[in-house]
């Protein structure tokens, strides 16, 4: 089985170490606008190939192997550097998006997997989310792109034939071959864990009522590993921003989030155990 994986910094580079442990043919490819190379040596000693790739441009002779499976995880996600470079976000989330659904079509690639975003929903739900529910009112390029990127790829897939997944990611946590170190990278889990063993305070804007979705990047990859055409939600659990912060603490979470995201996939890490201090 022959892997491409389009985007190889926190999820693709713990993709690419748990498809190399079964023994597929993995190819890495990103084009080092947050992840450093030297990063990936682990990785390319373990047998990947690494590559210099970027999806807003031609993706030259990465598809002419007709890979299995390609993984679309190239992504501009950061919510400050979409507003302060709101030209990069909507040329890779956007045009770079479409352009590999095309390229993959082109080539006859089997299936395409995306990384797509539980901000997909937006906010103010109630029940249960699944993958049902409509499309939400957004409030920054890189989460309303995620919506183009689901609807553009779909046409692609329809056009060409191929399958697509689409998963909608949650908050993932944990630990990575790849890891960033600067703050608008970091989701809020692993910052409040980082603060918290520091004995630092914990923001909590608008009193960390918001809720979210997490997923352990363990879980994450092994559930992309498996991915089958079809979209649907990756989220362990839901919890509010607070519970976060309270887990983070030591403290008993008041379990308050408004919603619930519904998700068919098993789990094997909680988020109880990794924030406990």
């Amino acid at each position: 089985m022959r892997l491409l994986v389009l985007g190889a910094g926190y999820i693709g580079a713990k993709l690419g170490e748990l498809a190399l442990a079964e023994g597929y043919e993995v190819v890495l490819a990103d084009n080092w606008f947050a992840t450093e190379r030297s990063q990936l040596d682990g990785l390319a000693a373990a047998g990947a190939r690494v590559e210099t790739a970027d999806i807003r441009e031609d993706l030259g002779g990465l598809l002419e192997e007709r890979p299995d499976v390609v993984y679309l995880l190239a992504a501009q996600a950061s919510r400050p550097l979409s507003e302060r470079d709101p030209d990069y976000t909507e040329q890779t989330n956007v045009t770079g998006t479409r352009r590999v659904g095309k390229a993959a079509g082109e080539a006859g690639v089997p299936l395409l997997v995306f990384g797509s975003s539980l901000h997909v929903y937006g906010s103010g739900l109630t029940g249960e989310v699944g993958p049902e529910t409509p499309y939400g009112a957004q409030g920054d390029l890189a989460h309303l792109s995620k919506i183009y990127g689901e609807q553009a790829l779909a046409i692609e897939a329809e056009r060409h034939g191929f399958g697509l997944a689409v998963l909608r990611l949650g908050i993932v946590y944990g630990p990575s071959p790849v890891e960033h170190d600067r703050a608008e990278s970091q989701t809020v889990v692993d910052k409040f864990r980082r603060l918290a063993a520091a004995g630092g305070e914990l923001p909590l804007d608008e009193g960390g009522r918001a809720t979210i979705g997490v997923v352990h990047v363990e879980d994450a990859a092994r559930i992309l590993l498996e991915a089958k055409p079809g979209t649907e939600n990756m989220a362990a659990e839901t919890v509010t921003v607070a519970d976060v912060a309270a887990l983070a603490r030591g403290e008993e979470p008041s379990r308050g989030a408004a919603w619930e995201f519904a998700s068919p996939f098993s789990y094997r890490h909680r988020l109880a155990d990794y924030l406990r201090p």
